[in-house]
């Protein structure tokens, strides 16, 4: 262990072996530099921020079975908060990083040896990836270190900084400081009981715990915070002040005009919702302004020591329960989005401006902010990101019924009415059509099952073929050309088929009248099939149409012996073919009719209800929305500024 003496209070510094070559004097607040020949001191810090961390400088811990110590503390602000990263020496003479900022703690350790992006390429949503490892950015800025304690690696005052996100739950924290290339931290999302200390060592957090009590700096009324340790900024719900609560105590910043209603679910009110309790912590009122008409929508945030934040979003009466998740683990493409192994649709991206706020919210949030809000659905779940020019970020939701909000909530009265459709809600008519067209497919092959069982199972008895010649030069439609086929017999009483065949028919056409005569009651039964055919070529193209040949079926006819006669009508004085052929045989089938409505019977309902479902599927896709600038907004419940 080293010793030498500050160079601005001559008091004893020491440097451990291995934790970093600055050291913050405990004595004075210098920042000492071990250099090659003497210690050299870069300048004074202020002191250090009540963060109300439960860590501390000399604990000692373990990670994955490797025990490591706290070697120093920086603090550092980007003007919009300040959060704690803790150096850690390991004792296999590895440094690594916690951060801690807003209840979350990422364990980083440096990456030797590798280019990084220019700060420049940087943005919230780019992606860039290091050693086959991809990245999203989520949040980038310039951070300035506040103070600092312990021994440290290095010391820089002011650098720019991009923290990004990647796949099953990856960090990585880029730091370009004076200038210089730029560092690589990797890691991951980790918890504070994942990092083997002591509980008996962790420093409990009085100041904090005093806010549960705390009142409002603008008219008294007591706030009773629920969640004091997390929050940056309160809302007054009795006077609408809205309060910073950075430094450990409240302070006014602003007072805002009350919505017109009171929110559904009461501030400090406890519900259950997906098998968690959760206190709900505050309550916004955001909106977008699309061509000059303002939607809003409620935004309840929603609080579980355990689980963290959720959000909990009021739409027209529909309901979505959102869930962070990290911009890595999301790929956007072009009106696409994928998640956990699922696709999104592009559904809409719209400027969202907060107008109001009430209770208690972990950053510190501001009347007139706005974000570019973008939402991707797969019916139920969602996708949906908030970006503004230095962070994004990402939530996962799925709709809820307003039923389960209020029972949930214990929630007494009706709830409001839903009105239209939300983006992610279920197209009920899609659920069943599947499983119609399932049914109607099965019915339809049984069915055709029977109809080939009972052709095979049919009379398909042929009676009479007989070929009659047409006379030369003889009269259409006159007895001359009347012939009769020899008798033939009917067993039993059967439907008939009668066909007329002429095979040399072309570019003209041979109608019969066919009389089945019953040579012992002298009953007739008659049918008339034509057959015509046409073809030629147009245009170099060859074309024809109608048949050669045409069948008619009777009704039942009684058992007997039958004579056919066949009377030919033709077309004069066109030469005409001198044969045409004549069938009679049962007729056992359904025909082609009854096949048909019977199909069309059994896909009725799949095709009304996919209809219904195309039509479910315009009205959502008709309310989406694409805005390419952000429209204009009032802030309607803005009343006066007053920065503290």
């Amino acid at each position: 262990m080293r010793v030498g003496d500050c160079p601005s209070c001559r008091a004893p510094v020491e440097f451990r072996p291995g934790a970093g070559k600055v050291k913050v004097c405990e004595y004075c607040h210098t920042v000492v530099l071990r250099g090659e020949a003497n210690l050299e001191s870069l300048g004074k810090v202020a002191d250090l921020v009540d963060t109300q961390s439960p860590l501390k400088v000399g604990l000692f811990g373990s990670y994955s079975g490797n025990a490591f110590s706290i070697a120093g503390r920086i603090q550092k602000s980007n003007g919009a908060g300040t959060w704690d990263e803790w150096c850690l020496s390991f004792d296999d003479g590895r440094t690594a990083w916690l951060s801690e900022s807003e209840g979350e703690w990422n364990l980083m350790f440096p990456l030797e040896g590798i280019g990084v992006p220019p700060p420049g390429e940087l943005r919230p949503l780019s992606s860039f990836t290091l050693r086959d490892r991809a990245f999203v950015v989520e949040e980038i800025g310039q951070a300035q270190t506040v103070t600092a304690e312990g021994q440290l690696p290095d010391f820089n005052r002011q650098h720019f900084y991009a923290d990004a996100t990647g796949p099953r739950g990856s960090f990585c924290s880029l730091d370009y400081a004076d200038g210089g290339a730029g560092e690589a931290f990797v890691g991951s999302r980790v918890t504070i009981d994942q990092l083997g200390f002591d509980k008996g060592d962790l420093a409990p957090t009085p100041k904090r715990d005093a806010l549960k009590q705390a009142r409002c700096p603008n008219c008294n009324g007591n706030l009773e915070l629920k969640a004091p340790d997390a929050v940056k900024r309160v809302g007054c719900p009795f006077c609408g002040a809205l309060l910073d609560v950075s430094h450990g105590q409240l302070a006014f910043l602003q007072l805002l005009e009350k919505p017109p209603y009171e929110p559904i679910l009461p501030l400090g009110s406890e519900g259950t919702l997906q098998k968690t309790k959760w206190t709900v912590l505050a309550f916004l009122i955001r909106s977008t302004n699309v061509e000059g008409t303002r939607y809003p929508w409620e935004e309840y945030l929603l609080w579980n020591p355990k689980a963290g934040f959720r959000w909990l979003m009021n739409s027209n009466g529909h309901w979505t329960f959102l869930t962070p998740i990290a911009a890595g683990d999301v790929g956007l493409a072009f009106r696409k989005a994928t998640w956990n192994g699922k696709g999104f649709k592009a559904y809409q991206s719209v400027y969202a401006v907060t107008d109001y706020v009430a209770g208690e919210c972990y950053w510190q949030v501001s009347v007139g902010e706005s974000a570019r809000a973008s939402e991707y659905v797969e019916p139920p779940e969602s996708i949906n990101s908030d970006e503004t020019e230095r962070e994004v970020t990402f939530t996962h939701g799925v709709l809820l019924t307003a039923d389960e909000v209020k029972q949930g909530f214990n929630l007494k009265g009706p709830m409001p009415v839903a009105q239209g459709l939300a983006p992610a809600q279920v197209n009920p008519h899609k659920a069943k059509l599947g499983s119609q067209f399932t049914w109607a497919g099965i019915w339809s092959a049984v069915f055709l099952a029977l109809l080939v069982a009972f052709s095979i199972m049919g009379d398909t008895r042929q009676f009479m073929r007989t070929t009659f010649n047409v006379p030369p030069n003889a009269r259409s439609g006159t007895p001359e050309v009347q012939q009769f086929s020899e008798p033939f017999t009917i067993d039993k009483k059967v439907p008939l088929e009668v066909e007329l065949d002429v095979p040399t028919l072309s570019n003209s056409w041979l109608a019969a009248q066919l009389d089945l005569v019953n040579e012992d009651t002298g009953e007739v039964v008659a049918v008339s099939p034509e057959a015509s055919y046409y073809a030629g070529y147009d245009d170099g193209e060859s074309w024809s149409e109608g048949s050669r040949n045409q069948a008619k079926q009777t009704a039942e006819v009684d058992p007997g012996k039958y004579v056919l006669r066949a009377t030919p009508s033709f077309e004069q004085p066109s030469p005409m073919p001198r044969e045409y052929t004549v069938t009679v045989k049962a007729d056992s089938g359904v025909g082609v009719c009854c096949p048909f409505f019977v199909f069309m019977l059994l896909l009725a309902g799949p095709l009304i209800t996919a209809m219904r479902s195309s039509s479910f599927e315009t009205r959502r896709w008709n309310d989406a929305v694409f805005q390419s600038s952000p429209g204009v907004s009032s802030f309607p419940f803005a009343k006066q500024e007053d920065d503290a």
